[in-house]
């Protein structure tokens, strides 16, 4: 690689475009989460800080932009597709790889409806997907199962596992970037982690990655997977796309940049976040090394 390939990380945008409800819509899980929204989580996401983001990210012109989940609320199809227009402003489907949260499995039936509306946001429609960019490759998983009220859990599975850990696999040599809502790491409570946590992280300890990228947490987060030759793999959690400066951690992404140097990814990451002012600006950057696994021919 003689020059950096460059790609965004945002994460949990929220976008409240559900519009109100319909009859029938407000049952179970879904009703008590509106009933959070109105009375909460309404003044932390809010649609002007999503675009002015999705405006700065462009400005950057990154190569590929990475967006790990939880772009909606209430997993409705109207929200579905309008979170699906959202994420083709940044350029169309081969310029964003996509993984689902929890909300968009937020009630049983939601699932046909953010596959449907996100297919094209990840290679084969399906997940997980392996997507490569000269040395770079995203693989990304889905977490994203209906959980019951008063929880917000995750779950790759074991046939997801196993799909995950070849692709991971058979890129050795390439810069692996994971895609992942949920961290894989301990840094969630019980009733919002990811359920399979430890084998997934032993997954990806034995078939190795060069950095993991979450969100679900709504907070700036750093936190580490061993890999199975000693090297030790970033795991970068990111806050809200659409949180108000003044309303807990305010909306962020991260602009990336990798390059590969004799032995070694040189990964540098540049960190945007809305101002009390309404624009976005630096707040910080920060850099890692990390050992090129194995040769890899494609």
């Amino acid at each position: 690689m003689t020059d950096d390939f460059t790609f965004a990380h945002l994460t949990d945008a929220h976008l409240p475009s559900h519009g109100g409800f319909a009859a029938g819509e407000l049952t179970g899980k879904r009703a008590l989460s509106a009933l959070n929204w109105a009375l909460h989580r309404r003044e932390r996401h809010d649609r002007g800080v999503a675009d002015a983001l999705s405006a700065d990210v462009l400005r950057f012109a990154p190569d590929h932009v990475a967006m790990t989940g939880d772009v909606v609320n209430f997993g409705l199809e109207r929200e579905c597709r309008a979170g699906a227009e959202w994420l083709a402003g940044f350029g169309g489907a081969e310029r964003l790889s996509y993984v689902p949260g929890n909300h968009e499995s937020l009630h049983r039936d939601c699932e046909r409806h953010w596959r449907a509306a996100f297919a094209p946001f990840a290679p084969g429609g399906d997940w997980p997907f392996a997507r490569r960019f000269g040395d770079v490759a995203f693989i990304g998983v889905s977490t994203s199962i209906p959980t019951p009220p008063g929880y917000a859990q995750g779950e790759v599975g074991a046939a997801q596992r196993e799909a995950m850990k070849a692709l991971l696999s058979e890129r050795r040599g390439a810069f692996r970037v994971l895609l992942i809502h949920h961290p894989p790491t301990n840094m969630t409570k019980p009733s919002k982690s990811l359920r399979d946590r430890r084998a997934v992280s032993a997954a990806i300890a034995e078939a190795g990655a060069d950095l993991i990228l979450h969100g679900h947490d709504h907070r700036n987060e750093m936190s580490w997977i061993d890999r199975a030759d000693g090297c030790r793999i970033p795991v970068l959690g990111a806050p809200s796309a659409s949180t108000p400066f003044g309303h807990g951690e305010a909306a962020e992404w991260r602009l990336i940049s990798v390059a590969r140097e004799a032995g070694d990814w040189r990964i540098s990451v540049r960190r945007r976040a809305i101002g009390p002012d309404g624009a976005f600006a630096d707040v910080g950057r920060f850099a890692f090394r990390v050992p090129v696994q194995a040769d890899f021919s494609a």
